[in-house]
């Protein structure tokens, strides 16, 4: 068992989480403007339709009744389906409306009658107080299961009774705030919104546990649910279905949450699947639940509505069971809390404040109407919440659950006819719906409520059995004789049919008058857009007696606001002392509807329009006030004028001067005693237009013009120059009762900085031409920078590198000097890759490199590649493999190849053992080049970093190298310049692949000549004797020069400047080897030209710079030269050497 000081403490703990959620939404209404969660909200809202009777009732009924549970689920679900317009129809009206209450919307719909309103809401109280009974009874069982205690308290130690009181006051807190029942309480929704997703979830967590439960015991759980499950549905199954189907909008609750807390008639549509599938997931959680409580405790038990608190308790699930109170606790406040509201409600609008109007005699007691209504809603609340106490006291303790919710839905489907045939029948009228409501209800109340009352002992239970008088033919369960149903179905039966029909011949008898039919055609057509249209209304009352009663009724400020913002929307001046027309009285009556209810407002108009309401004392005293206020707004209107910059001058219809601001005269310097009220205007004009204000031409053509645009009421607006060179701006409008208003705006300055403007923007191209040229010859100074610096710079290290390479050409191969010198050989070549680097990377930023695109053999590039590498991949011991075929693509074969070249650097590098591929793959209209290794791999978390400019993921090996960081960043550079895609993919510890995507092109039928292979070096002696003209204004290279090609056994002849070269022709060199940057009279390319020319004859020579630019190069060539970039490296410098020599070329 579970302590009661436990159940107290979770009980407070969810109350206080109810108000602080309510209290939440009403301050921070966030889901009414977001379209994603309002119809989340307002679909949970509408699970308020589960109560606890739902909670633990649908449980016991399919203990009882087997899938005789379902109708409860099944009427809503159809409701949901095939008739969800009625929703939308409803809420529709009710905006347009401003309906408050179900009773509200009948009475509405026929004649605003405050009879039949008070009818439904009698209906209502009465058919729903013992479904509150029902959610008490719910809550004091719950109780009595979890703590053991025995039913019969004192009323004082009933819990029941404090949880009723405590509703009433979240009633009370979040539902009569405001008088005006239209607004919507987002607190309240959003409270139970959050309730009802508790329920679902403590309903779910039960059938789970019970589903859990039920899979070790299989054999008893089949018995128990074919026992519970098998045959044909009970007999009452057609009948409940029928009443939970009209539940969904006869029940004040649901109609409230539905159709009046609606904020968007579009939210039903969203509703359909979202409360439908809320629906159905409880049904489902109904059939775990009540099989395992058929195979604990077998059926035909009187506390089968209490197996969803049992099944835990038993289990010894104590947290489990205390979900399930929270559900059902949930479940019944829920239902509580809205009910409450929307009978309370009905009872003030249409019950209450109606006695008390007529009682007054005249309209004179609708003076401080809002407090008094929001008490009388108060009141009720309380009292309906003791009310239903009282009932659950005094009936059965046996009674069950089902039978009450059942019995309050018969009695409030009695609504239907009347609320369908106001929908869709025009010939439905008040009497007909009124008679045929009153003669069901009556049915009802003697076939199903005195039963009720005759079970509980407060009747004699001789009458079910005897009948009145004992006419055994009008026994209330089997009245005119009918037998063999069940209580509910009969007493459905006979009240809707009786209901139905009676309406059907009244209306047919007596038609709908006048005002029911002006009244029907919103109704009958919601969707149809009506424009406002307006006549003259026979009565003599005035728009500023209509302020006057909506002032006492809803407060001033809102009146005046709201009677404001229906003259703008009919497009009028709101004039108080004109006669209230027919558009008028309809929006007051709508006005105080929202407030009082529409009974309630019909009688205080009635009153007023009979001329019955007001006598001349306080016709007098509502003008008096009007006059207050209107010299009040006279001036603050004055006060306004004489504070603004611009100049106001009003005419009356007579273009005479009625009002005007100083700064009017000021800006035309009217003398004084010059404006005064009654001045034709025509008098201004003719003064300023002999000063020449108005330019040149005739003074009298210049004022007619002017007097007839004021005049015809024309709105123009018009620019003058004045003769002190002033610009203003004229904006005339006129005035809606005659007359015209001008305003005057000195725009001088407005118009100068225009002109400035316009100066500016013919000059803008000129200065962006200016700043364009200005950024072209920085990039020419950078460029030349560059350039300059590249060679001031690599020109050390060409000679260390010459030094380097022939110092380890003169060492054994064994000596540990040769293993020195390639480590410094290592390390200048390091450097000069950075340099080489940060060269790539300036010149790409500054698109300084243009790529040369061509058509070639792809597969030629990488056999190349292939040939270069594999000597290097041996030394390291690593196996390289070439995969290529034929593929011709469109590139820049320079730019590929140093992208290729990377990625062979970083393969070798990072590589210890296994192998290398270079493949070639066609894939489309696409060729993938990729190079392949088995090294280390990159982590994913790197992969994005590696493409940054000095990023190295880990160091290499001992291979006396170092990466520099720039290779991968220059070869994304090159792909974006290219146009190609750039790809890298990694697995650590198996290697890495990096490729690039070039566009295919068809092979050509003849194919173009392949590059010459050069030939391999020849041994040491393959260059001997060859003579070389060295030509360098370096002394530094020249000896590098010597001593390099002095160990091929070359012949050097070396010259500094480009005199002693000519000088040095005489010794008959067979290659010229020249510097760019010679820094005498002539540059190296000239300088070549000039010793060919010279020599009379063909001397092949090379081009040595550290200048890369495309230009330079493109220029060597079209003069017949190599250009080798330094600095210069010694396999490629002697390869070019040895094609020289190639004995075929000579």
């Amino acid at each position: 068992m579970v302590s009661s000081w436990i159940l107290l403490l979770v009980s407070l703990c969810y109350a206080a989480l109810l108000f602080g959620v309510a209290w939440w939404g009403d301050r921070r209404p966030l889901y009414p403007d977001r379209p994603w969660l309002r119809p989340v909200v307002y679909s949970l809202a509408l699970a308020v339709y589960c109560s606890s009777w739902t909670f633990y009732g649908a449980v016991g009924s399919a203990v009882r009744y087997g899938i005789g549970y379902l109708p409860i689920y099944l009427g809503p679900l159809l409701m949901l389906m095939f008739g969800w317009r009625i929703i939308e129809r409803l809420a529709l009206i009710a905006r347009s409306e401003n309906v408050v209450s179900i009773a509200d919307f009948i009475s509405s719909r026929f004649g605003r009658s405050r009879r039949l309103a008070a009818l439904v809401a009698l209906i209502a109280l009465i058919g729903v107080v013992p479904y509150l009974a029902l959610q008490y009874k719910a809550v004091a069982m719950s109780l009595q299961v979890l703590t053991g205690d025995a039913a019969g308290k004192g009323f004082l130690a009933d819990p029941a009774l404090y949880v009723s009181l405590l509703m009433a006051l979240f009633a009370i807190l979040f539902g009569t705030r405001q008088v005006d029942a239209t607004e919507h309480h987002y607190g309240m929704m959003l409270a139970i919104a959050v309730e009802s997703l508790i329920k679902l979830l403590a309903m779910v967590a039960i059938g789970v546990f019970a589903y859990v439960w039920l899979t070790d015991r299989g054999e008893s759980v089949v018995q128990s649910a074919r026992t519970l499950f098998e045959g044909m549905p009970p007999v009452g199954f057609v009948s409940q279905t029928l009443l939970s189907f009209l539940a969904l909008i006869c029940l004040p609750r649901q109609f409230h949450v539905a159709v009046v807390e609606c904020g968007n008639a579009g939210d039903v549509r969203s509703a359909r699947w979202m409360f439908g599938a809320y629906l159905v997931l409880i049904s489902l959680m109904i059939v775990p639940i009540a099989t395992a409580g058929a195979a604990m405790f077998g059926t035909g038990l009187a506390s089968d509505d209490t197996l969803v608190l049992a099944l835990p308790m038993l289990a010894g699930n104590t947290t489990l069971a205390l979900i399930a109170y929270i559900g059902g606790f949930s479940a019944a406040t829920g239902m509580v809390i809205v009910s409450s509201i929307a009978l309370a409600t009905m009872i003030s609008n249409d019950l209450v404040m109606p006695l008390l109007l007529r009682r007054s005699g005249d309209h004179r007691e609708a003076a401080n109407v809002a407090s008094r209504v929001l008490w009388i809603r108060r009141m009720a609340i309380v009292l309906l919440a003791l009310v239903a106490y009282g009932y659950y006291r005094g009936s059965n303790d046996d009674t069950m659950l089902a039978a009450y919710g059942l019995m309050a839905f018969a009695a409030v489907a009695q609504f239907a006819p009347g609320l369908l045939g106001g929908l869709y029948w025009r010939g439905a009228s008040r009497r007909g719906v009124e008679t045929g409501m009153l003669v069901g209800f009556v049915v009802w109340a003697y076939t199903l409520l005195v039963p009720a009352l005759s079970h509980g002992g407060w009747l004699d239970a001789s009458l079910l059995t005897q009948g009145p008088f004992g006419i055994d033919w009008l026994r209330p369960q089997q009245l005119f004789g009918l037998t063999g149903w069940d209580p509910l179905t009969h007493g459905t039966f006979w009240s809707l049919l009786i209901n139905t029909v009676t309406m059907l011949l009244v209306s047919m008898r007596w038609r709908p008058d006048v005002a029911e039919r002006l009244r029907a055609a919103p109704f009958l057509d919601p969707y149809a857009k009506r424009p406002v249209v307006a006549g003259d209304w026979p009565a003599h009352v005035k728009v500023r007696d209509l302020l006057a009663l909506a002032t006492r009724v809803i407060g001033d400020n809102r009146a005046r606001r709201s009677f404001g913002e229906q003259a703008q929307l009919l497009e009028r001046e709101f004039q108080p002392a004109a006669a209230a027309d027919r558009v008028w009285v309809q929006f007051t009556e709508r006005l105080l509807a929202a407030s009082i209810g529409a009974a309630s407002a019909r009688l205080l108009l009635t009153s007023l329009l009979r001329g019955s309401g007001m006598d001349l004392g306080e016709v007098v005293a509502v003008l008096d006030e009007a006059g207050q206020e209107l010299r009040f707004n006279r001036e603050i209107l004055s006060t306004t004028l004489e504070n603004i910059s611009a100049g106001v001058s009003v005419v009356d219809p007579e273009m005479r001067l009625t009002a005007w601001n100083r700064r009017y005269q000021q800006m035309f310097g009217y003398p004084d005693g010059m404006l005064y009220v009654g001045r034709p205007v025509a008098d201004l004009i003719r003064y300023n237009a002999e000063r020449g204000e108005l330019g040149s031409g005739d003074t009298e053509v210049q004022i007619n013009r002017r007097i007839g645009y004021m005049r015809a009421g024309s709105p123009h607006v018009f620019e003058r120059t004045g003769a002190d060179g002033k610009v203003i701006e004229l904006r005339g409008q006129a005035l809606p009762g005659g007359g015209y208003v001008t305003s005057y705006n000195d725009i001088t300055d407005f118009k100068n900085a225009e002109q400035a403007l316009l100066e500016a923007n013919e000059t803008l191209e000129q200065r962006v031409a200016e700043r364009s040229q200005a950024a072209e010859t920085a990039q020419q100074s950078k460029t030349r920078f560059l350039a300059a610096i590249s060679h001031d710079v690599l020109q050390p290290l060409n000679a260390a590198r010459l030094f380097a390479s022939a110092l380890r050409d003169s060492l054994h191969e064994t000596d540990e000097q040769r293993h020195l010198a390639e480590r410094v050989d290592a390390s200048l070549r390091a450097a000069e890759e950075l340099l080489d680097g940060l060269l790539d990377v300036s010149r790409l930023d500054a698109g300084g490199l243009r790529p040369t695109i061509s058509e070639f053999d792809a597969s030629v590039l990488v056999r190349e590649l292939a040939a270069q590498y594999t000597p290097v991949a041996a030394g390291r011991g690593l196996r390289l493999h070439v995969f290529a075929r034929t593929a011709w693509v469109r590139s820049d074969r320079r730019l590929l190849r140093r992208v290729l070249q990377n990625f062979m650097a970083n393969a070798l590098r990072y590589t210890r053992s296994g192998r290398i591929v270079l493949a070639l793959r066609v894939r489309g209209d696409q060729v993938e080049l990729q190079v392949w290794d088995t090294g280390p791999g990159i982590p994913e978390h790197h992969m994005q970093q590696i493409f940054n400019e000095f990023h190295r993921y880990q160091q290499p090996f001992d291979w006396g190298e170092q990466g520099l960081g720039l290779g991968l960043s220059i070869c994304q550079r090159i792909s974006r310049l290219l146009d190609h895609g750039l790809n890298a993919r990694s697995q650590p510890g198996h290697g890495s692949m990096f490729s690039i995507t070039l566009p295919r092109v068809e092979t050509p039928a003849v194919p173009l000549p392949s590059p010459r292979q050069q030939t391999a070096f020849g041994g040491d002696d393959s260059l001997a004797g060859l003579r070389v003209l060295c030509v360098d204004n370096d002394q530094e290279i020249l000896d590098g020069m010597r001593a390099l090609l002095g160990r091929w056994k070359v012949e050097v002849i070396a010259a500094s400047t480009v005199d002693m070269a000519l000088e040095k022709l005489s010794e008959q060199p067979d290659v010229m080897l020249v510097d760019y940057h010679l820094h005498d009279r002539l540059d190296g390319l000239d300088t070549l030209l000039a010793l060919r020319e010279a020599a009379r004859r063909p001397l092949p020579g090379a081009l040595l710079t550290a200048d890369g630019r495309d230009e330079l190069k493109r220029m060597a060539r079209e003069r017949g030269y190599r250009v080798l970039t330094k600095p210069v490296k010694p396999a490629s410098l002697r390869a070019f050497l040895t094609a020289l020599n190639d004995p075929r070329r000579r």
